[in-house]
């Protein structure tokens, strides 16, 4: 055994698959010195999806065609299900990853709706290579922890956003997350007179509750039945601006406050007015 062979190390940090409703984790680690899958060079077909980040060395991506792509540190890895390919440092060579397979209905989409292509699985990170590594990692050692299926969701979630940046780079990221944002406004202000159930606005979204509540108060700097209130209010506020005649009961009644009191109560916590006040002030 070669001097590099002795310090070859796999540290399988998720062993079996972490399964919930929306997905699962099938297995995570880092291995050191090693050569990459299949090392007999025959082609594997992975039932699940994987990212891969190769953080030293050198080697080659091959799909089932015979296709090769050169590997080097900084690169990454999309595996796609069910297709065929084999990955790894060539000869004696070898090399470090760190990777984590997953599958279910959350990370489906990425590789079942045309968004990304199978036939170019590879992403060049560069220098950001250490940072996304890191994160990564840490990532993988503190989902190993989770007992919570909550919080097993939450940091799937998480995953997903991580899967974003590096496949499709920074900038999507942040139309990503501004094409969230807003679909979670929409269905925030669905129905204003009716009854909202947030658990389904977040199951609608692909998240548990508490992910969406957290997601949600970072991005929009609120919470969301807050937002859900100022828009209550904000038509409201159109109501006696262009139909002065409707009483402040109709207008509760439209919007679906309990009564009077309890609209004029959230009137004057949004506005910082009543709404006799916000009368006077439109006409």
């Amino acid at each position: 055994m070669s001097e590099m062979g002795s310090l070859h190390r796999h540290h399988r940090l998720i062993t079996t698959p972490v399964q919930t409703e929306v997905g699962s984790i099938l297995l995570a680690g880092l291995h050191l010195f090693g050569h990459g899958v299949n090392q007999t060079g025959k082609a594997r077909v992975f039932d699940g999806a994987a990212l891969v980040l190769v953080t030293r060395g050198e080697g080659i991506y091959k799909d089932s065609k015979g296709k090769k792509t050169i590997l080097k540190r900084g690169d990454a890895i999309l595996v796609f299900p069910g297709k065929a390919h084999w990955y790894g440092p060539q000869g004696d060579q070898i090399w470090d990853e760190i990777y984590v397979a997953f599958d279910g209905p959350l990370f489906a989409p990425w590789f079942t709706s045309g968004l990304l292509d199978p036939e170019n699985p590879i992403r060049h990170l560069g220098e950001q290579i250490d940072a996304k590594s890191s994160w990564l990692l840490l990532w993988i050692e503190q989902f190993a922890e989770l007992k919570s299926q909550e919080k097993q969701i939450q940091a799937m979630t998480s995953l997903v956003q991580f899967l974003s940046e590096v496949a499709l780079g920074e900038g999507y990221t942040h139309k990503q997350t501004e094409d969230w944002l807003n679909r979670a406004k929409g269905l925030l202000s669905y129905d204003l007179k009716g009854n909202i159930d947030l658990e389904r606005v977040a199951r609608d979204l692909g998240s548990s509750y508490e992910a969406f509540r957290k997601r949600f108060q970072t991005q929009a700097k609120k919470s969301p039945m807050r937002y859900r209130n100022e828009r209550k209010i904000e038509a409201a506020k159109q109501m006696i601006r262009y139909s002065p005649q409707v009483s402040n009961r109709e207008v509760a009644e439209t919007l679906g406050f309990s009564d009077e009191f309890h609209f004029s109560k959230r009137f004057r916590q949004i506005a910082d007015m009543t709404p006799n006040e916000f009368r006077s002030s439109v006409k």
